[in-house]
């Protein structure tokens, strides 16, 4: 599949040359709004590929001392998969509605996920009742953060819109700095398990950020 899509864009991709040096491609970097975008890209992207990772982790730590211990793998899956199609899906809504609004509310909705996960005990279980919800929030949050991933790719070519080559470099940017995700986000829960027993301090830690992610979207 890859080598065909490689093929692909090899002959029928346009060509946009960069007229720019390394160091004059440099300039995004001065401008407040490519940090912004940044903090915005790790809310939605970051958070779909952390806990991407972190998410059979999470299910195995918690949950696999219980007698009839859910299978990780068998969830595993499903995060990714609703994250993946509410992208493509909501792609077509940014269009309509505008990137900003949306980044809005997905961040907002992953706020109120984390903070419901920390209040129902889903993050410190007695048994395995409380399961259902676990999932159910995380699944939430990979659907909302799917959608984060489409409304911010609809925001930043707009916020540079005066200059389409930083405006591309901004998209690059973002994404590298988001792919850190699985590691931070494994990392940070694994921190959270190991030294308090639960990953309630690092949802707390990310509601937080999160936080402050979309009062940057909303005054920006």
């Amino acid at each position: 599949l890859l080598i065909v899509v490689g093929v692909l864009c090899l002959v029928m991709l346009r060509s946009v040359p960069v007229k720019a040096s390394f160091r004059e491609q440099l300039d995004i970097f001065k401008s407040k709004h490519t940090w912004f975008c940044t903090v915005t890209y790790v809310m939605t992207f970051g958070s779909f590929s952390g806990f991407a990772a972190a998410f059979p982790l999470m299910i195995k730590t918690m949950y696999g001392d219980f007698p009839g211990a859910p299978d990780p793998l068998k969830y595993a899956f499903l995060g990714p998969l609703i994250g993946s199609a509410a992208r493509v899906a909501f792609g077509f809504v940014a269009d309509k509605v505008g990137g900003a609004i949306l980044t809005q509310i997905s961040g907002l909705a992953m706020i109120a996920l984390c903070a419901a996960m920390v209040f129902t005990g889903a993050l410190t279980p007695t048994s395995l009742e409380q399961f259902p919800v676990f999932v159910a929030c995380m699944l939430g949050i990979f659907f909302f953060s799917g959608i984060g991933n489409a409304s911010t790719f609809r925001q930043y070519p707009i916020i540079f819109a005066h200059s389409a080559r930083q405006g591309a470099q901004v998209l690059g940017w973002t994404g590298a700095v988001a792919a850190y995700g699985p590691f931070v986000f494994s990392l940070l829960v694994g921190g959270s398990i190991t030294r308090t027993g639960s990953a309630g301090p690092f949802f707390i830690g990310v509601a937080v950020f999160y936080l402050a992610a979309v009062a940057i979207n909303w005054w920006y």
